[in-house]
Parts: structure tokens; C-alpha cells; sequence
């Protein structure tokens, strides 16, 4: 059972509308929570089912139907189904391990028993007049599937989510930011990157490696903690996102998703305040 948006099913499905339209007024949507839990390695997983076909919300309360969540982990190499009852909501702990890396969540509702024959008065003018036999395991709807990145990896230093990427076609002493990756790309020109890697190689580890703290990755992280705050649903499943919320907890600062964070002091926080560490040039005054 996997998400093909190109499949074609031998009876009428309720998809995402831009995946198909065999139902024309009804939704199903799933919201998924991925989490630590208790504050270990271990992983907790809520999923709140959302349907609005009356015809398919019968199927449920008759428990001729139930809700599927199925979760892949190629990683550690698990795939099991997890089946709701009519509540349509769950909360699942998995143990530490088990799940890791990207990890994929299949919403479906599926078939329990055989339906013989089926009719929803919610399907497209296509299909009136018709019904249709179901069988045990059928998918009657699905969702997009959603992605997260499950990974000890985000107790990683904050500059591993960072990846410099060269750009040709960015001008000089400019840089753009990257964020529908695994890591944040930071991209520069290609003189401009050069330039950066042999300075990152030579300040590594002194004072000028501040400069490099202060001029860019402050600045970056910044623009990153803000762009996240604002479409956090967009960016949740990216691995920089986990590694990231991992260490504003840490340093005891807002989750990414808050509104009212003031994330120029956050950044300083994640950074272990770059600006007091910045080599001063003491002028002396001589008196004559």
C-alpha cells in the first residue's frame, strides 16, 4: 500500500482534489505530531483523522472501516500499519531505534469488511447510478503522505545543518538561502565560495573564526529560525528542522512554529553568543 499519484482504482476513492476528483465536496485530511518522548530517544507519533463524507463516516461508526496509518522507516527497515478505531485520533510510542531517518506516514481508510454494494451520494456525476463492490482492504480515501526526519543525528553540532552550495549565477558579495533540503544550503557565487571555504579552513578554530560567526551564519540562522516560524508545516520534515528545535530546547528557547519569539536573541542563545567571543581591536590614544 503506497501513494501513487497516478493509480487508478476500480472504484471511486477520496483523494486529495488535485489528485482526483471522484469525490467533489468531501475531505479527508490527517495532522500528524512527531515527537521525543518523555524527553528520551524513544519517538512519539499522534495522527488526528479528519473526514467529512457522511456516506464514509458510516462505514466507520459501523466499523465496517477504519483508519490506517502506515509507517515506513527504510532505514531500520519498518513498515507496519497502525489502525484507528472510530475516536480518530491515536498516540503511538515507538522505542528507541526503531524508527530513524526519513520516515514516511501513509494515511488511508480502508475496508474491513466486504461492502456489497456501495453507494456514497457524494461522488462525482460520473459515477450516479452506479455502486460497487468492496472488498476487506480496499483504500476508500487517502492522503498526501507526510515526511519526517527521525535521527539521534539532532544532538549534531548546530553547523551541520548548514551545506554551502555554489551558485553561478548569484553575483558577488551576496548570499541566498536554501531551505527545501536536509540541510539549510547556503549559496554564494562561485568566487565568493572559494573564498569562504579557504577562509572557514584558515580561521578554524581562532578568533577570526568569529567574524565568519558574526558576518554570515548569524545572520543566517536568523533568517532561518524566522522562515520556519512562519511556514512551519512546510519545513517540519526537513532533517535541519528536528536539529535545530533540538537545540532551542537546549538553550531553552521557543520551538520553531512560535509567534511571538524574538529570534535574533534566539540566535545568539543557539550560537553560544558569537558577538562576546569577536576578537577587539583596542585603540590607543597617545597624548602628545
Amino acid at each position: 500500500m503506497k501513494f501513487d499519484p497516478g493509480k487508478v482504482w476500480p472504484h471511486p476513492v477520496l483523494r486529495p482534489p488535485w489528485y482526483g476528483d471522484d469525490y467533489t465536496q468531501a475531505e479527508f485530511e490527517v495532522e500528524i505530531e512527531v515527537d521525543r518522548a518523555e524527553g528520551g530517544l524513544a519517538v512519539s507519533v499522534e495522527a488526528d483523522f479528519q473526514l467529512s463524507d457522511p456516506d464514509l463516516l458510516r462505514l466507520v461508526e459501523k466499523e465496517f472501516a477504519q483508519y490506517v496509518l502506515l509507517v515506513r522507516s527504510p532505514q531500520t527497515h519498518y513498515r507496519e500499519p497502525v489502525s484507528v478505531g472510530k475516536d480518530s485520533h491515536m498516540t503511538v510510542t515507538y522505542p528507541q531505534g526503531e524508527l530513524s531517518g526519513k520516515v514516511e506516514f501513509c494515511p488511508f481508510l480502508i475496508a474491513m469488511e466486504r461492502i456489497n454494494p456501495f453507494v456514497a451520494t457524494g461522488w462525482h456525476d460520473d459515477f450516479k447510478g452506479l455502486s460497487f463492490d468492496i472488498n476487506v482492504g480496499s483504500v476508500l480515501a487517502e492522503d498526501m503522505p507526510k515526511e519526517y526526519w527521525i535521527d539521534t543525528a539532532d544532538e549534531s553540532p548546530i553547523g551541520t545543518i548548514f551545506e554551502h552550495i555554489s551558485n553561478p549565477d548569484l553575483q558577488d558579495d551576496m548570499w541566498r538561502l536554501r531551505l527545501e533540503d536536509e540541510r539549510v544550503g547556503i549559496e554564494m557565487s562561485e568566487g565568493d565560495s572559494s573564498m569562504y571555504r579557504n577562509a572557514r579552513e584558515k580561521a578554524n578554530e581562532t578568533a577570526e573564526g568569529q567574524y565568519l560567526m558574526n558576518g554570515l551564519y548569524l545572520p543566517v540562522l536568523i533568517s532561518v529560525l524566522t522562515a520556519a516560524d512562519i511556514d512551519s508545516n512546510m519545513y517540519e520534515g526537513y532533517r535541519w528542522f528536528a536539529s535545530l528545535n533540538k537545540r532551542l530546547e537546549d538553550v531553552e528557547c521557543s520551538l520553531l512554529g512560535s509567534r511571538n519569539a524574538d529570534r535574533s536573541v534566539d540566535a545568539q542563545k543557539v550560537l553560544d553568543y558569537p558577538f562576546t567571543k569577536m576578537p577587539l581591536i583596542a585603540l590607543e590614544v597617545v597624548d602628545k
